[in-house]
């Protein structure tokens, strides 16, 4: 496939490093000039392939390059998304995001409808994917309901490390501020945590028919008892360390979905741990826990970068508009 990759920060670099790996053709990076002017075009390239053209202007690097699919790692701004969908859409290339549209239906339906109906038009297909949301907390808890003859609750945990995020996701979160300074800052919209859990709750309410009928939300600060040192801050003593933030739909005959994400700086100890588990409750019941490199920051990437660049294949084949990762067929490591 021919592939533009759209935003070259962490994720796009890895996406490029993958794509090539995967013997797909990188025809063009796109991002801002900074940006631009910081890559070598020739790390970027297979043996047997041209260099990827580079470049800042979207619409331009589409018509120069053609390709049949777009990969966007770029932060999410809802007007902004509704453009790029429109330019790609124009360009008849397919839109693989990590920017926030794993399922929209519920959260923002008029951006999901405007997608919607610009793909559906055009006859491309757009999907938003991730590791969380997009995968461990929606895709994965749904595929072990498929040997359960009835459920009555999913409750998904993750625990991560922080340590290597830069300092705004660091101010974003919230880590070296006082209880107060948090409490104020989260009533002010200001820290937001993670609030794209919202879109796995809802997607694995829908794909269940469970008829959503309230909703709560907990963010809570994790106070440190000792100084701490990240990759690129330190934060001291009785200041946020750490954060919780839950979040639960309650649905029809008493049935829930409780999803929580938990984050340390520097954590230590068994209750800091990096970790992640899905219990479900019904027939029959079970607890899956995951471990290994993907509870990593490192691993963590990667996964996101490959939910990305396997679902490459399989959203061609799904019908047109703007998809969810339940409307494709099964998305693997295929060689």
């Amino acid at each position: 496939m021919r592939v533009l990759q759209l935003g070259f920060g962490a994720v796009g670099r890895e996406n490029a490093r993958q794509l090539i790996d995967k013997r797909h053709q990188l025809v063009a990076i796109v991002d801002t000039p900074q940006v631009i002017a910081g890559i070598d075009p020739g790390e970027l390239a297979a043996a047997d392939a041209a260099v990827p053209l580079l470049g800042s202007d979207l619409a331009a690097c589409l018509a120069a390059t053609r390709p049949d699919v777009v990969l966007q790692a770029t932060t999410f701004d809802a007007g902004d998304m509704i453009e790029v969908v429109r330019a790609v859409a124009a360009a008849g290339a397919d839109l693989i995001t990590i920017n926030g549209i794993v399922d929209t239906q519920a959260l923002q339906p008029q951006l999901h409808d405007e997608i919607e109906a610009v793909a559906a038009g055009a006859g491309i297909r757009v999907l938003g994917v991730g590791a969380i949301p997009g995968f461990f907390s929606d895709v994965v808890p749904l595929m072990f309901t498929g040997c359960c003859s009835h459920v009555r609750s999913i409750n998904f945990r993750r625990r991560a490390d922080y340590s290597k995020w830069g300092p705004d996701v660091m101010r974003r979160y919230g880590f070296g501020l006082t209880p107060q300074e948090f409490g104020k800052a989260t009533e002010a919209g200001a820290i937001t945590l993670f609030k794209a859990l919202w879109q796995s709750a809802h997607f694995v309410a829908r794909e269940l028919r469970w008829q959503v009928v309230g909703q709560e939300e907990e963010k809570r600060p994790l106070i440190s008892d000792r100084a701490r040192q990240g990759e690129h801050v330190r934060i001291a003593a009785g200041t946020v360390g750490g954060f919780s933030h839950r979040v639960t739909l309650l649905c029809e005959d008493g049935r829930r979905l409780d999803m929580e994400v938990v984050g340390h700086l520097e954590p230590s100890g068994p209750d800091e741990e990096p970790g992640m588990a899905i219990e479900i409750a019904g027939s029959s019941g079970m607890r899956v826990e995951i471990g290994g490199e993907v509870l990593t920051g490192a691993g963590s990437m990667t996964s996101s970068s490959a939910r990305m660049v396997n679902s490459i294949e399989p959203l061609a084949a799904a019908r047109p508009g703007l998809r969810t990762t339940a409307d494709l067929p099964l998305v693997a490591c295929r060689s």
